[in-house]
């Protein structure tokens, strides 16, 4: 697995594990009285912690094994076997768990522990309540998870925090990129191929994505469109994306070959500038950005194929930008755009 997209699964496992730890506390005052019918006297901060560990495990089954083998399946079909196959789990844990406990600090015998918890333990209103808030946190982990792989890394808190719950003006690079010649291919795999092929595409591109710190905006068709808050850093990183891009796509080339009979390219547009941003819809919500720094950047991507160019970048990209070792940037000249009153200067980008 790619180092960045383990990072960020296991950011992922951090957050959900804490939000375990915090409602094992809510459960806690509800399940382990001094008086619960399992006879079992624990502190909070050992339930609490008990608790983390056991969301931890089982954030982590589903991150890394269950969402991946279920990932092509409907969302309601994963999420029943999800929580079939956790409930088989808890049970196993909450058995292993209640084992350890009486075998350390009573019985030392495993035998007298087997007959009591078929005949007494696993009948209690206690451990079927334990069960239930398993099995809800669970449920909970997934729908966080499922909702987070929708809006994207920081989107799906920055949502919660109403931080775009008014409209913003943020300065920011944009890189709309879409795939050559994607008609031809397109007409020559079938469609339902070439759905495949672009799925492949896309998630291939992700890890770059995540290797310099880029968003994902949006998907159109064969075009997906990635952004970054206009820093000198990010500017670098943002040029990182499409030569990381390019040559994974190179190494990949027998890969899609084997499959698909050909190795997608891609074309790319960059541009820098003021957007409007926040959160639009009431039944369902996007993140939106909006203004003429938009219709620039998809309007220099078009010119990729008129330019014989496969990356151009924006005057306001390059301004006041120093190109780092590796990188040419040569200037194409001032153009007129569709939808623009004024021409702008363009600059093709190449590896040297």
């Amino acid at each position: 697995m790619p180092r960045r997209l383990l990072f960020y699964r296991l950011r992922t496992l951090t957050v959900i594990s804490l939000i375990w730890i915090v409602f094992g506390i809510v459960f806690y005052l509800n399940l382990m009285k001094p008086g619960n019918d399992l006879g079992i006297i624990v502190s909070l901060t050992e339930f609490a912690f008990t608790f983390g560990i056991i969301g931890c495990i089982m954030t982590a089954i589903l991150i890394f094994f269950l969402k991946p083998a279920f990932h092509h399946h409907p969302i309601w079909f994963s999420i029943i076997v999800k929580l079939l196959i956790t409930l088989v789990l808890f049970f196993l844990i909450g058995f292993i768990l209640l084992m350890l406990y009486f075998f350390f600090n009573y019985t030392k015998d495993l035998s007298s522990f087997f007959r009591s918890f078929f005949s007494k333990l696993l009948y209690t209103d206690t451990f079927f309540t334990f069960m239930i808030d398993m099995g809800l946190m669970t449920f909970l982990s997934i729908i966080l998870l499922e909702v987070t792989d929708k809006y994207g890394p920081g989107m799906f808190w920055s949502l919660l925090s109403g931080e775009y719950h008014k409209p913003r003006i943020e300065n920011r690079i944009f890189i709309f990129l879409d795939i050559n010649e994607s008609t031809s291919i397109a007409e020559h795999l079938g469609h339902e191929k070439y759905f495949r092929m672009l799925r492949n595409f896309f998630s291939d591109i992700t890890i770059p994505v995540l290797a310099n710190d880029g968003e994902i905006y949006q998907y159109v068709g064969d075009e997906i469109v990635i952004s970054w808050l206009n820093t000198p850093d990010n500017k670098i990183k943002s040029l990182k994306f499409i030569r990381n891009t390019f040559y994974l796509l190179e190494r990949l080339r027998i890969r899609y070959e084997k499959r698909y009979g050909t190795q997608p390219t891609f074309k790319a547009g960059v541009h820098a500038g003021e957007v409007t941003a926040g959160f639009i819809g009431l039944i369902k919500k996007d993140l939106v950005y909006c203004g003429d720094t938009m219709n620039t950047a998809a309007r220099i991507r078009s010119m990729c194929n008129e330019l014989n160019e496969s990356f151009i970048l924006s005057e306001d990209f390059v301004l006041d930008f120093e190109a780092p070792h590796g990188y040419e940037i040569s200037k194409i000249g001032t153009m007129e755009l569709k939808g623009r009153s004024e021409p702008v200067k363009l600059f093709a980008l190449k590896f040297e």
